[in-house]
């Protein structure tokens, strides 16, 4: 009976990873891999709170699309950002910073974007379809990784606490893979099958009580390749109302 009742969460896994890597789909990057230092006394999981903490990723990259308010989302982290790896995996994967400063509107996008050396500003209206196109892409680039690893984190997640971001109530979800308890670990290894690169991850999101949006994170991973390349990455994030 045990194994009965743990299929229909693994097809709740695939559902939500699924929509996660079909919004990023156009981008194409492949996934990373990173070692975390376990918490003791994590809390099992509830299927719920997994299904909350990956919808909230989803929802924020769907707020970014198609914006129905307008919002600045800032972002900071250290990632692989050798731009022939994508295509070439043979490449070595260079670590290095991200940043972007977006405020996102129905109606205007404006970002400034870093990685590594280069710095690229960008203001598109709704209006302006090529422009609007690129600009969005610019910023959902920017949501891969954290949106991948959170999917990951998802199936070990504890259940969350209440805490203010700003003046936004939300769920503070904690999540490491390292310390996945032996019912955690098929959600995990169901979850590494489709995110192969992904090794390890851990660190803290924030979900909206009132909307499931993902308004803050900061999360480390640990990534590996077929290549025996290595690497680690770190993404913060956070979402102000503007």
């Amino acid at each position: 009976m045990k194994n009965v009742g743990r299929r229909p969460k693994i097809f709740v896994l695939f559902a939500d990873l699924t929509l996660g890597l079909s919004l990023l789909a156009c981008k194409n990057n492949p996934a990373p891999v990173v070692s975390v230092v376990p918490e003791r006394g994590m809390s099992l999981p509830k299927m719920a709170d997994a299904k909350r903490l990956s919808d909230g990723a989803n929802k924020l990259m769907a707020a970014i699309k198609n914006p129905v308010g307008s919002f600045r989302f800032s972002f900071n982290g250290q990632e692989n950002i050798n731009d022939k790896y994508p295509q070439d995996q043979t490449q070595a994967p260079q670590v290095g910073p991200v940043a972007l400063q977006a405020d996102i509107s129905p109606e205007e996008i404006n970002l400034k974007q870093v990685q590594g050396a280069m710095t690229k500003t960008w203001k598109a209206k709704r209006s302006e379809e090529t422009h609007w196109a690129m600009a969005n892409l610019t910023t959902l680039g920017v949501m891969t990784h954290p949106t991948f690893v959170i999917a990951v984190g998802s199936t070990v997640t504890s259940s969350p606490s209440t805490d203010l971001v700003g003046a936004t109530l939300a769920d503070k979800f904690v999540f490491d893979t390292t310390a996945a308890a032996p019912s955690q670990k098929m959600g995990l290894a169901a979850a590494r099958a489709v995110l192969s690169k992904i090794k390890d991850c851990k660190g803290t999101a924030w979900i909206a009580k009132d909307s499931g949006l993902l308004i803050k994170f900061d999360i480390d991973a640990e990534f590996s390749d077929s290549y025996n390349h290595g690497w680690k990455e770190h993404y913060e994030g956070i979402v102000t109302p503007e």
